[in-house]
């Protein structure tokens, strides 16, 4: 009943030229808060589509940076020099509304190719990258999972999307696609605002937008603690 009365409230606030459309999707909140329970989906997406085509999700988080450095000698010292940049989706899950092994090969794709590597290319790389992300659950493929709401309409589904804990805030996109004879024939985009409640939000945007003055902090309070640790052994 909860969700019947969802989509009836979906139904009426859609575009009048929705149904010269075939797909369509909203989340009840375009604001969200990360969460740490593990069972508790950090937000849902309803939406509805029309035919028997393959349809997907997209979730895209804000883009990442990785340096890559490796060790060289200079004047008879060791140091580390920048060989390269990974630049990627923080976050990129894909959701399907069916299981088949051409497209699971064509997400993948897309997954590789989202990955850019500023300097020597290099596929092992990336695929080392792309399995440490999906091991973490950053990056993931999950088939055939649009939740059917109601038994009496079939084209309406769900999907409860867990994002981890340890993904970044800040805005991210999700983009539903249907896609004929593996050409997008038709799209929809909307953005989604992500948070992180109390202290560990502040800590985090503290460490990411202001790098340099945590690393300083940091450094203070270890040595603060060393030397009280070394006075109270003293006493």
């Amino acid at each position: 009943m909860k969700h019947l009365k969802f989509i009836i409230i979906f139904v009426s606030v859609l575009p009048i030229d929705l149904f010269a459309k075939t797909i369509s999707f909203d989340l009840p909140n375009n604001e969200v808060f990360l969460n740490s329970k593990i069972n508790k989906p950090t937000f849902t997406i309803y939406g509805h589509y029309e035919g028997k085509e393959f349809v997907y999700l997209k979730i895209k988080g804000p883009q990442q940076k990785v340096i890559l450095q490796k060790k060289t000698q200079v004047l008879n010292m060791w140091t580390w020099k920048k060989s390269g940049e990974f630049s990627f989706p923080s976050v990129f899950h894909f959701y399907t509304n069916n299981k088949n092994s051409d497209i699971d090969f064509r997400i993948k794709k897309k997954l590789h190719d989202n990955i850019l590597l500023l300097g020597k290319d290099d596929d092992n790389l990336k695929k080392d990258l792309i399995k440490n992300k999906m091991s973490t659950k950053l990056f993931m493929i999950n088939e055939n999972s649009f939740e059917k709401i109601e038994k009496k309409i079939p084209s309406f589904f769900k999907v409860p999307v867990y994002l981890p804990y340890n993904s970044p805030t800040g805005r991210y996109e999700i983009v539903m696609e249907k896609m004929k004879k593996n050409k997008v024939i038709e799209e929809k985009k909307i953005e989604l605002v992500v948070k992180k409640k109390g202290l560990n939000s502040f800590v985090y945007r503290f460490a990411h937008n202001f790098s340099f003055f945590y690393g300083v902090f940091c450094a203070l309070v270890a040595i603060i603690f060393g030397l009280s640790a070394s006075f109270i052994y003293r006493k």
